[in-house]
Order: structure tokens, then C-alpha cells, then sequence
């Protein structure tokens, strides 16, 4: 959920008494737009739990960078979530189905790891490596990872022993494996442009 207009005044007001905290200057109209623009797409009680979290940690009136980074992780705690829910999806459904993320930065790493099915077929000793390696590709890919630079979905065994042999009515469904409400979010933003 994220805020809407009639958010504003609160927002305005919480703003304010954070700058009064802090003993700064209540931040300009044009300040606080451009505070609840940056911070629009998260809920209204999300940022003020964020925006309290910060005060516990922080001398500093907090940034729209600093909340969101409170919101969403680093890239490297939002990598170790994706690998868990990749993990999860190796175990449910393994190299013989095929699947998509819902999320770009997912394909860029699984990608740039030999694939879908390489990935799979890792032994439980590799399992350390092949998660550094992950976080690794999954940051860079979350920098500049776009559904046009990724495969849309990776092909699975069943698919791809199917189309070798011409059975294209066998073809299975993909399983599509949400991981994230905010990614599904940028997923869908990136679709519409």
C-alpha cells in the first residue's frame, strides 16, 4: 500500500516534528514534496515506523535514502531473501520445471550463474559458494538488471526434453514463484514502460 494525498498533511506534520527533534529547521514545501514523492510508494505507516526506527539510531535528521534503507534492506539483505526463496523454489520444484521470478535482479544472477537448471543441480557442499556468488551477481543485478537484458523465465528439464522431442502440446505451465510485494511493484512499473 502506499500513500496518497490525503496522506500529505500527516506526512507534513510528522516531518515536521522529526525536524523539531532534531533541532533543524522544518524543511520547505518543496523539501516535504519532494520527502513524500521519494517516500509515495511505501504506506504511511511504514515510513513512520521507519522514520521511528531512525531516531533510535541516528543523531542525523534522516534522508529519504536513510528511510528507504530501513524500509528495504541493502542490496545485500535483499539478496540473501531472494536466495532464500530460490533455494525454496530448487527444492519445490527443481531443474524440471520451469519457473520465473518476479524479479529481474533474480534472473541476472541465476543467469550468470549457469542457469536454471545448472543451478539445480548444485551439491549441498557448493551451497555455501553458489550464495556468495549469488549476492554477489544479485546486487549488480539489482543495479542494472531490466527485464530486457534477462531471460523472462528459465526453461526447465520437462520443457526442454519436450521441444527437443516436438512435443509441443506436453509443453508444462511456467511456475511463476512471487518473492517480494515491492518487487512485484517494480515488475510491474517496468512492464508498463
Amino acid at each position: 500500500m502506499s500513500m496518497k494525498k490525503d496522506d500529505l498533511k500527516e506526512f507534513v506534520t510528522m516531518l515536521a516534528v522529526i525536524a523539531d527533534t532534531y533541532g533543524q529547521p522544518r524543511p520547505s514545501k518543496e523539501a516535504v514534496r519532494l520527502y513524500f514523492k521519494v517516500l509515495s510508494e511505501y504506506s504511511l505507516e511504514d515510513v513512520s515506523k521507519a522514520m521511528m526506527e531512525h531516531l533510535k539510531t541516528s543523531s542525523f535528521m534522516p534522508k529519504p535514502a536513510d528511510i528507504i534503507r530501513i524500509l528495504e534492506g541493502t542490496a545485500e539483505d535483499r539478496a540473501s531473501e531472494a536466495w532464500y526463496h530460490v533455494l525454496k523454489a530448487m527444492q519445490q520444484y527443481g531443474h524440471y520445471e520451469s519457473v520465473q521470478f518476479d524479479n529481474p535482479a533474480i534472473h541476472y544472477a541465476i543467469e550468470r550463474m549457469g542457469g536454471w537448471q545448472k543451478l539445480c543441480q548444485m551439491t549441498e557442499e557448493e551451497l555455501p559458494y553458489r550464495e556468495r556468488d549469488f549476492v554477489k551477481h544479485y546486487v549488480r543485478g539489482e543495479r542494472i538488471a531490466t527485464w530486457d537484458k534477462v531471460p523472462l523465465r528459465f526453461m526447465g528439464k520437462h520443457e526442454q526434453d519436450n521441444v527437443f522431442n516436438g512435443w509441443d502440446d506436453m509443453i508444462p505451465d511456467t511456475v511463476f514463484i512471487k518473492t517480494n510485494d515491492n518487487v512485484k511493484k517494480m515488475l510491474d512499473s517496468s512492464n508498463k514502460e
